[in-house]
């Protein structure tokens, strides 16, 4: 459904459209009865028709509603209007990620700056039992003031009160525009080996997401590549790719460590919550910061001992 500026949803009128996500169009539009601006998320009808996916989007919904964390973009309400399911949701003005990485990368302290901030926001989802489950540059914006929030959590799933996290038994859904199979939800590029096999995920799926990201922070580079997406599915699950260090030999050594065991192909192996991954950032950000010369390693071109990925 598409809708043109001037059209009215309920108490909103749309001003301008802002883009599609994974579960619907999006636009800007102004709240009457608050005098406000908001984003608007009409839903789709796979998941309006479909009395059962609404419900568990509603009660997702509610719960990322309940969440109401800084760096994680608040919705307002779940509504109806002349059959037309939508959300009003935070409006957030500012550069996607993915306009922001530059052709080399982000310098070192940019990189704190975005990353520290979006693995904690991260955090506080995963706390909640909120796997995001489609984390990707363009789901990740940084508002004019400079603050990071993480966007389209249409995918995510949220857990039972009473399981853990990182022991969740439902496997991803279907979505075959994306794999051509039908096999998984998200955006191929940043898919962890488990989501990619259409396998049971949970929170360290995300971390391996974020693994992707900041890789491709640091280096504008994606650490797995395909002309296809079958071909980009293969190298998730196979390819070890080289170390943001080897890349950038100006980083701090810890640093590769980080983005390495983010990435590793067993959740297992991996950090096991993003509150760690935050953990390890902000303690290399301070150590950066006391001892520049230190925290960055050799310089480039100089010798050094094998990093590894």
């Amino acid at each position: 459904m598409t809708l043109a500026a001037g059209a009215r949803l309920g108490a909103y009128e749309i001003l301008s459209p802002l883009g599609a996500g994974g579960m619907g169009e999006v636009y800007r539009a102004r709240d009457s009865r608050l005098g406000r601006d908001v984003a608007i998320k009409v839903l789709p009808e796979t998941v309006a028709g479909d009395a059962e996916r609404l419900a568990r989007f509603e009660r997702e919904a509610r719960a990322l509603a309940a969440l109401n964390h800084p760096g994680i973009v608040t919705i307002f309400s779940v509504e109806e209007s002349a059959g037309t399911r939508f959300l009003a949701m935070e409006l957030v003005e500012g550069d996607s990620l993915d306009t922001i990485v530059a052709s080399s990368g982000l310098s070192l302290s940019q990189f704190f700056e975005i990353a520290t901030p979006l693995a904690e926001a991260l955090s506080a989802a995963h706390e909640r039992g909120i796997v995001h489950r489609d984390l990707k540059p363009g789901n990740v914006m940084v508002t004019r003031e400079g603050r990071v929030k993480v966007l389209d959590f249409g995918l995510a799933r949220v857990e039972g009160p009473h399981s853990d996290p990182n022991l969740t038994n439902t496997p991803t859904e279907s979505r075959a525009d994306l794999t051509g199979e039908g096999q998984v939800f998200g955006t191929v590029a940043y898919m962890s080996p488990e989501q990619a096999r259409g396998a049971k995920v949970d929170a360290r799926s995300d971390v391996f997401s974020l693994g992707i990201v900041l890789y491709e922070m640091l280096t504008a580079e994606r650490p797995f590549q395909g002309a296809t997406a079958v071909d980009m599915l293969t190298s998730i699950l196979r390819d070890r790719p080289s170390s943001v260090t080897d890349l950038r030999p100006d980083l701090p050594p810890h640093l590769g460590r980080i983005v390495r065991r983010c990435l590793e192909k067993d959740p297992r192996d991996r950090y096991q919550t993003s509150r760690d991954v935050f953990n390890e950032l902000k303690e290399l950000k301070a150590e950066a910061s006391s001892s520049p010369a230190r925290a960055a390693g050799p310089r480039p071109g100089a010798a050094r001992a094998e990093d590894g990925f």
